[in-house]
């Protein structure tokens, strides 16, 4: 939050969703995606594309002279009220693309959409900043960056990374009797659009705000090293949006235990004082036909399964006799992680027990 002269600037109200909860639902990203499938002209200088728009995947991922280059962008309108804070989370978001591919970030531009004359300059520097900090934790560098006037606020980053051929992760790597972990709590969503309407104050934010500073790279890196080849980041789908990208992909069917699944505190009580975000309908929606719950479950349970996440937690399917000790150097390395579920043989679908 900034002051100047008399007036106080809220960075949470300079748009009108907050994260990636201002994110296009999926259901209309892919009819407005298809068409676009296979227009990409051949690959030049001897590469080749090995992730493209198909799979819906993190990341696209491109070969050339044995380089797998790893390529996402990523921006946000603002979930909180310091811009620091604001800069890192929405690097972090940008930067958890390259890591869902089993990646390491390169560098980085940035992605401005800044109002003129509206917001004080010391908030934008303290945005670019932020993400800078981020940026250099991450060992990537910032090369430059464009920005254009918006009467809405958003910032993010595109991001170049590169990964070994042989050990990206993608969506379509998940095989049956796999364990999955997510390493991250869900319901950030809920949170932000609580805090940006006055809901909760800035205390009841900062369990969530923590979990969205914190970089997915130390994660990915442990996944590699216990045989993790199917992976994807929960962020604006939500945690079933994105599981079911690597059921359809990977053809199986996921089981996810509700009661297993990692939750911010407050989460329940919000959303049963009518709190929710203005994608979670069609999040749900866009994969209601792939989707099996109990049809005793509440609605206040449900909202988990769709809320919109911001650099969420990595979901990782991982072979299960590697399971238990993956899990367990994830905690010990201070991610609240779990073990939510497992693949099986099935028609692709995520089933919720």
């Amino acid at each position: 939050m900034s002051s100047t002269g008399n007036t106080t600037f809220r960075l949470s109200k300079a748009a009108k969703a907050g994260g990636c909860a201002a994110k296009i639902g999926l259901a209309d990203l892919r009819a407005l995606v298809q068409p676009l499938i296979g227009m990409g002209l051949e690959p030049r200088h001897g590469g080749s594309v090995l992730v493209g728009a198909e799979t819906g995947d993190d990341a696209g991922v491109y070969l050339i002279d044995g380089l797998a280059l790893i390529a996402t962008a990523d921006f946000i309108p603002p979930l909180c009220d310091d811009p620091r804070r604001f800069g890192r989370i929405a690097a972090a978001n940008a930067l958890s693309d390259v890591w869902a591919m089993g990646g390491e970030p390169l560098f980085a531009l940035n992605l401005c959409c800044f109002p003129t004359g509206d917001v004080p300059e010391e908030v934008l520097s303290g945005i670019l900043t932020g993400g800078a900090e981020a940026l250099r934790e991450a060992g990537a560098v910032l090369l430059g960056g464009h920005s254009i006037r918006d009467p809405e606020l958003k910032f993010g980053m595109a991001v170049i990374g590169r990964g070994n051929v042989d050990t990206l992760f993608t969506n379509a790597g998940a095989l049956p009797g796999e364990r999955l972990i997510l390493t991250k709590p869900l319901g950030s969503g809920v949170l932000v659009n609580a805090f940006k309407f006055d809901k909760i104050d800035a205390e009841g934010l900062e369990p969530a705000l923590r979990e969205m500073e914190r970089l997915n790279g130390p994660a990915s890196r442990l996944a590699l090293t216990h045989g993790v080849r199917a992976a994807t980041d929960i962020t604006g789908f939500g945690l079933v949006g994105h599981a079911m990208n690597i059921a359809r992909n990977s053809n199986l069917r996921l089981r996810i235990a509700f009661d297993a699944l990692p939750v911010h505190p407050g989460f329940g009580v919000l959303v049963a004082q009518g709190v929710t975000t203005g994608c979670t309908r069609g999040n749900r929606s866009s994969i209601e036909t792939w989707l099996r719950m109990p049809s005793s479950m509440s609605t206040v349970d449900a909202e988990l399964l769709f809320d919109p996440q911001t650099s969420g937690g990595l979901l990782f399917s991982v072979p299960a006799a590697r399971g238990v000790d993956l899990l367990a150097a994830l905690r010990a390395s201070g991610h609240l992680a779990a073990e939510i579920g497992e693949t099986l043989t099935g028609e692709a679908s995520v089933e919720i027990v």
